[in-house]
């Protein structure tokens, strides 16, 4: 099937429809409302379920593993600010394939910083701010992961 001139002059996908596919950004947060708080002394703590991801996070970590999974959040934002203490633990920022995460603020100590996610950031897709410090721990930033039938199927 050929396409007329004007097909071929307008873009294949249009934001709209993008956003009307992800999600419309009607329900954005306050500007003001405080920072969601995400704090492990000891053990896992998980945010995997449904939720609402705010403009600015505190994650701390102070001995264990903290997971952060964007993967089913709703997200209206364009940019998300956390910071991050991570003194002997591991945090975790799970994140689906088109967000970019920027972990540049964050300052290693004898602890390490990982980026995994590499993949270009799709068009309105959310950036993830990442500052703070590590102290022994570690912070890292990857993609959700499939299994052999979800990579053929294509999903998440």
């Amino acid at each position: 099937m050929t396409r007329t001139k004007e097909q071929r002059r307008t873009p294949a996908t249009r934001v709209e429809e993008i956003e009307r596919m992800f999600g419309a950004r009607e329900s954005q947060p306050a500007a003001d409302a405080p920072p969601l708080e995400l704090r492990v002394a000891g053990g896992t703590k998980r945010t995997d379920d449904d939720w609402i991801v705010p403009k600015q996070l505190v994650a701390d970590c102070v001995s264990g593993k903290l997971v952060v999974d964007f993967t089913r959040a709703r997200c209206s934002r364009r940019e998300i600010d956390i910071r991050v203490t991570a003194g002997a633990g591991a945090i975790v920022l799970i994140v689906p394939r088109g967000w970019r995460v920027d972990l540049d603020g964050v300052r290693p100590g004898n602890g390490s910083v990982t980026n995994r996610v590499t993949l270009p950031r799709f068009p309105g897709a959310p950036l993830i701010r990442v500052t703070g410090e590590v102290d022994t721990g570690v912070v890292k930033a990857r993609y959700a992961y499939r299994s052999p039938l979800m990579w053929l199927r294509r999903s998440r």
